[in-house]
Parts: structure tokens; sequence; C-alpha cells
């Protein structure tokens, strides 16, 4: 019995010994790829899948997915300018919305969107504003403009012109408020957060654009004081639009531009200056310009100059015969567009 024993401890031992010595003599022979592990034993070649060349006797890694680099287009060839379309609109008094065959308002005179008066000099607003002063003060209509931009439809870019700080109505209720006769000061701090709560209650109507037109200081206040108070709320205006999703323009007269003899003229804030503050200038040319005129022509030579590469943002009202080509406002005639 202890015979045996010893036999099976003898075996035992040499098994082991044995595959310790097959495990080393195999190991030299193994090789690690990016494919998984193979055997590179010689006289098996052939039997075996063949040994990549570039194997590396080290263990690799599992290959990492790369992500191919993104596409870069070609750069655009310099030189070559920005085409920009042509940029028509139409100016309707919000309290003749009913009246507007808006068929002919929008197809007939092939125009892009509608530009509706909200309010007057007087300072009474056409809609119900969801703003407290203006109930306060009992300034706030009944109108609502919601029914007919569904007329309009939806390709229709809806901008509101908002006289900004002259208001008559307030400037008698609440003297406090007024700078000079009944243009109230800009730089007052209830007066700003009004225009500014008007603008965004105008925006949740569905307005695209606030257009501010009464907004630059009478002459005789104009300052260099002044004109930073006005700056810095117009900036903070179109920036508070922006994130409301609307944009910022301001509507000014002809004669702010350009005198009677065609030369430029002194504005403040200076045009190039509000370049960087709104979306688009609309003006309103005098009775006597007509498109093509010399004084038209003069007109956009200044404003050329002035706004340079941004000359596409500059929108001049037209009436009657409208031109092929470039901006304009259309300011209808009696019975243009009203049934």
């Amino acid at each position: 019995m202890r015979a045996l024993l010893r036999f099976f401890g003898i075996l035992a031992f040499a098994s082991a010994l044995l595959f310790v010595v097959v495990f080393f003599w195999f190991q030299s022979f193994i090789v690690y790829t990016a494919d998984g592990v193979r055997l590179d034993i010689p006289f098996l070649r052939g039997i075996l899948d063949e040994i990549p060349e570039d194997a590396s006797p080290d263990p690799l890694l599992p290959p990492v997915a790369e992500t191919p680099p993104p596409f870069v287009g070609l750069p655009e060839e310099p030189g070559l300018p920005v085409e920009i379309d042509d940029f028509r609109t139409v100016l309707v008094r919000a309290a003749d919305l009913s009246n507007v065959a808006w068929d002919l308002a929008i197809h007939g005179l092939d125009v892009d969107g509608v530009l509706i008066s909200m309010n007057n000099p007087s300072g009474m607003l056409w809609w119900d504003a969801e703003v407290p002063y203006a109930h306060s003060f009992e300034l706030s209509g009944t109108g609502d403009p919601l029914p007919y931009f569904e007329q309009m439809g939806e390709n229709t870019q809806y901008s509101a012109l908002l006289y900004a700080f002259q208001n008559q109505l307030l400037a008698t209720r609440n003297p406090g408020l007024v700078l000079t006769g009944d243009f109230l000061d800009p730089a007052n701090a209830d007066v700003q957060a009004y225009v500014t709560d008007l603008a965004l209650d105008l925006v949740r109507l569905g307005f695209d654009e606030i257009v501010l037109t009464g907004f630059a200081y009478p002459p005789n206040y104009q300052s260099e004081a002044h004109e930073e108070a006005l700056l810095s709320f117009l900036t903070d205006l179109s920036n508070v639009l922006r994130v409301a999703g609307a944009s910022l323009s301001v509507m000014t007269q002809e004669a702010d531009w350009i005198d009677a003899y065609g030369s430029p003229v002194s504005f403040h804030p200076s045009f190039a200056t509000l370049a960087s503050i709104v979306d688009r200038f609309y003006c309103v040319l005098s009775p006597d310009t007509a498109p093509n005129s010399e004084q038209f022509l003069s007109l956009l030579s200044t404003v050329e100059t002035i706004l340079g590469p941004e000359m596409h943002r500059f929108v001049p009202s037209i009436s009657g015969t409208r031109p092929n080509e470039g901006n304009w406002l259309v300011i209808p005639e009696a019975g243009e567009l009203f049934s």
C-alpha cells in the first residue's frame, strides 16, 4: 500500500513538472495581436492562422473606436459679396386692422411683413396691455391683433411701431415723469420700465420686431450725459428683446439724415452708434421725396456713407409707385389698402 501511494505521488509530481515545462514552452510562442491571442508554433504554421507581420509580443488592449474628424467645408472665396434679400413691409394703424384687405396688402403689394402702429403720441394704447402702469393711468385699449395674424399667414413678419417717450396723456397724469412738454424723461427709471414692459407685452402677443419712434432727446436737451443714458437704455432693451426672441429697430424722419439740400445732418445719438444696437432703420420720407429722385438718391448716398456694408438695414418709406429693387416701407395712400 505504501508503495502504491509513493507511485501516485511521483506521478503527480511528474505531471505538475511537465505542465510547468509545457506552459513555459508555449509561452514563448504566444503572440498578442489586435485580433486576439495567437500561437506561433513553427511546425504548425499553415495549420494555424498566419500571424500578422506587425504582431507585437506584448498584450494589446482592444482597439478604441476613433471618431472621424468633423468635415470642414471649403472656405468661402474672399471678396464675394453676401446676397441679402430685399425687405418690404406695409404700415397700418392698429385701429384700421379690421378694414384692411389683407390679400391685397400681403400678396398684391408683394411685401414680407406688416408694421402695425400700436399707439400714438397721445399715449393711448390700442391693445389691452398686461402692464399695471398702463391700467393704473387708464392707457390700455381693447384691441387684439392675434385674429389678424392668422389672416396674414405664417410667413409674415409682424412688427409693432411704438411711440417711446412722446406721451401726452401720461405727461398730464404724472408730471413727475416729464422732461419737457409731453416728452417723458428717457433717463427716468419708471419711464424706462414702462416702455420695456410695453415692448415685452407686444412680443407676448406675437410680434417679431419692436420699432421705436419718438425716442431721441429734443434738440434743446441733447447732451453727452443724456446721450449716454439713452444709449444705455436702448442697449438694455435690445438685449431683453433678443432674449425674448424679438429684435429692436427705430423709425426716424428723412430730416434726421439730410437737410432740404441733400446734405448730411447731425443726429444724436449717431446712426453709426445705433447700428450696433438696433436691427433696422425705418425712415419716413418727406412728402416731396419720391423714389429715384435727386433728393432720394442723396439720402441713400448719405446712409451708405454712414452705415457702409449695413446699408441693407435701411428701410425708407414710399407711397404710390414702388421701385423694383431695394427695401421699402409702404405707407398706403387713401383707399389703396382699405375696403
